[in-house]
């Protein structure tokens, strides 16, 4: 593949990524009243959740990326068992955070940064830094 061909898709991925996010930041500004209401009058804490991922990596770097969510569990969830995987009736997980995980609206916010051009609408998911260990 040569330099201008390399060139010329990360363009229009980039492109295809800005578009795609702004049609998603409108669904997000949508839905944004209603869930942050829900959120905040279910549960004490922030509307959003950062979470330290992997970005772009390879065997000589590694770049972290805070990606955004909506809270979906109790404030500190994690700090008594550590980062672990979610399980089916997860008591760290709120009621409104079970319906924002099963209908995905936890995820909207990370249209913020797919226009950031922190990650990608296409490609792999920014991995938490837990799976890259194990």
């Amino acid at each position: 593949m040569t330099n201008y061909e390399r060139r010329f898709i990360h363009t229009a991925k980039r492109i295809f990524d800005v578009v795609g996010a702004s049609v998603g930041m409108v669904i997000l500004a949508i839905t944004f009243v209603p869930v942050a209401l829900a959120i905040k009058l279910t549960s004490k804490g922030p509307i959003f959740y950062k979470q330290l991922r992997v970005g772009k990596w390879t065997p000589e770097r590694m770049d972290f990326i805070h990606v955004l969510k909506y809270r979906s569990m109790y404030v500190d969830a994690e700090s008594r068992s550590g980062a672990t995987w979610a399980t089916e009736n997860d008591p760290r997980i709120t009621p409104v955070g079970r319906f924002l995980r099963k209908t995905r609206l936890d995820e909207l916010p990370q249209f913020i940064n797919v226009l950031k051009g922190d990650m990608s609408l296409i490609g792999p998911r920014p991995e938490r830094l837990i799976s890259i260990i194990n």
